[in-house]
């Protein structure tokens, strides 16, 4: 099926603070003007079910891409470090979650691309995967995760999140009414893992009052966006 994809307006680099979850930190101000790096397509052609079309659409900046309800906006943060956000927000949101740590039960698809290279890359991954020490105490992570919160392998690099009704975990948007769920990519990539070189990782909250959208959102993500490890000759 062909989907409609939305361009994403570049806010204000990020110079402080952070995002839940090891993302990156907020942005100055909600305005900013198009992005126009890389390739912006108009559509493209997704193997995602008929039942969706006309709820979901793509929204992207030419570098990435991906999936949100129908008839929202998307903003991509830059950090002073590095690491990129595009968040999709509601169109009509007055306070739009693009501002430091979106407050508990904020409605949007954020997505996060780092590296454990910086240490909020590696404080993004190291309460689901196996790091370092010296990396876990850079990032300043115990390596737990938060209570309540739930994980599961999907496969040896991606881990499966969710955040329960009220559980203020690690996934942006979580601790609201509404259950928040997401993924985490961590491309297992030796000896870059157990020596801690950079490895460019990426991470996805789910968190819409419309629950029953965010799996194949999820889904998308993961297979879209899923990093390219150096050594796969990148």
């Amino acid at each position: 099926m062909a989907f409609p994809v939305v361009g994403c307006t570049t806010a204000s680099a990020a110079t402080g603070g952070s995002r839940t979850g090891g993302s990156t930190g907020g942005s100055t101000g909600g305005g900013g003007t198009t992005s126009t790096q890389g390739w912006n397509p108009t559509i493209l052609l997704a193997p995602i079910p008929t039942a969706l079309v006309g709820k979901v659409e793509f929204y992207s900046d030419g570098a990435h891409t991906v999936l949100g309800p129908t008839g929202w906006t998307c903003s991509v943060i830059t950090s002073n470090q590095g690491a990129i956000v595009l968040v999709v927000y509601p169109a009509d949101d007055p306070n739009p979650p693009i501002s430091g740590i979106p407050a508990a039960g904020s409605e949007g698809v954020f997505a996060t691309f780092d590296s454990t290279g910086h240490a909020q890359g590696a404080a993004l991954v190291c309460p689901f995967f196996t790091i370092p020490s010296w990396q876990q105490k850079e990032a300043d992570c115990s390596g737990s995760k938060p209570a309540g919160e739930q994980a599961s392998m999907s496969t040896p690099d991606v881990v499966s999140v969710t955040d329960p009704a009220g559980v203020v975990g690690s996934l942006e948007g979580s601790g609201g009414v509404f259950p928040v769920t997401g993924t985490v990519i961590f491309p297992q990539v030796v000896p870059a893992v157990t020596d801690g070189s950079s490895v460019d990782i990426a991470e996805e909250s789910c968190s819409l009052t419309a629950t029953a959208l965010c799996p194949t959102i999820l889904s998308d993500f993961e297979v879209r966006e899923f990093p390219v490890p150096a050594s796969a000759g990148r």
